[in-house]
């Protein structure tokens, strides 16, 4: 404790107060002066043990906030959505300012290993889903360290198809969702995962209408679209027109979901994934394989990446370059740590 105490503003300040100021006024003011340094250093020093000691006391007792940022196919720095993040929690609670610095004086948990950059091809299967089993050994390790005490908040851009693959890894985890907002930029909370609610079974659908057309059940591929954001999906582009089997949700919002206070508050983007895997998990077991193609905010995909896991056969498509083009697998993806 005493480094970081040292190591602190108040504390440096204390050392030069006591180092240089000491040595001025000892020269010019004599030992009443020397006498008047040594107490302005020796309360700066004390002030910086009451505040090294009031953040030990919170981030030995509470649950504490660790931000995440995982970017797949941006160009932004990842260094800059961290910051912006960093930010956001502080917002929330003043406590946290200075978030970074103090998980890495405190429990050596630094930037990089909360930052994560995907720049190499997304449909290398092989290559995809080793960085997934990074992020959550990474992930994992971090929970050990803090007492399952932390509580991820999770920053992820900007392919849906992979932020599904990825909140499959989180499950039951406390985790906090955020969405970039484009227009507005800000980046928006949307989303507390404290209880597994985008699994319970709904039987009136308020956010979706649902479109099915089951031609050919001896096909036993099943494809799943969910229309939320601008990106109309086309059901006759050459990818999709294969498919005879059809289960279409489109969002019953005109334009973007809201990320104000009050959607936060009443889960209306849990409720979105919720039903999107009500859909899958009634009829999984009449298929075997289900494809989703979508056009969803990444927050969404991680929802309901976290509802879906990795134990069904799901391809999970992504509109690329003109295309919708397969992702992953989620059957493919295996946590060993």
């Amino acid at each position: 404790m005493l480094n970081r105490v040292l190591s602190s503003t108040y504390g440096i300040l204390a050392t030069t107060v006591a180092g240089f100021g000491g040595l001025f006024a000892d020269a010019f003011f004599g030992k009443s002066g020397f006498i008047v340094t040594l107490a302005v250093a020796l309360l700066l020093l004390l002030i910086a043990f009451v505040k090294e000691r009031k953040v030990q006391q919170l981030y030995a007792n509470e649950t504490i906030p660790i931000p995440v940022v995982v970017s797949v196919d941006d160009s932004t720095p990842i260094e800059i959505h961290f910051k912006a993040l960093l930010t956001r929690i502080a917002e929330e609670d003043s406590r946290f300012e200075g978030l970074d610095k103090k998980l890495e004086s405190y429990f050596n948990i630094s930037e990089q290993m909360l930052t994560f950059k995907y720049d190499g091809e997304m449909y290398d299967r092989a290559r995809l889903i080793s960085f997934l089993q990074i992020i959550r050994y990474v992930l994992n390790d971090i929970q050990r360290r803090l007492d399952n005490k932390a509580c991820f908040h999770l920053f992820f851009l900007r392919r849906p198809a992979v932020g599904v693959a990825l909140g499959g890894m989180f499950r039951t985890d406390g985790i906090v969702v955020y969405q970039n907002n484009d227009y507005s930029n800000t980046l928006d909370k949307v989303a507390k995962i404290d209880s597994r609610k985008y699994k319970e079974k709904v039987s009136d659908f308020k956010h979706f209408k649902i479109m099915k057309k089951l031609k050919d059940k001896k096909e036993r591929d099943l494809l799943v679209a969910v229309q939320i954001s601008s990106h109309t999906i086309s059901l006759e582009h050459p990818s999709l027109r294969k498919f005879k089997n059809v289960i279409a949700l489109e969002s019953v919002r005109n334009g973007t979901l809201p990320t104000d206070d009050e959607s936060f508050k009443n889960d209306l983007w849990v409720e979105h994934a919720q039903e999107i895997y009500n859909i899958i998990n009634q009829y999984k077991g009449e298929f075997d394989t289900i494809t989703l193609v979508h056009s969803m905010p990444e927050a969404i995909g991680v929802i309901l990446g976290m509802a879906l896991e990795n134990y069904w056969n799901i391809n999970v498509y992504q509109f690329d370059r003109g295309e919708y083009r397969n992702v992953i697998n989620l059957q493919e993806i295996k946590y060993y740590f």
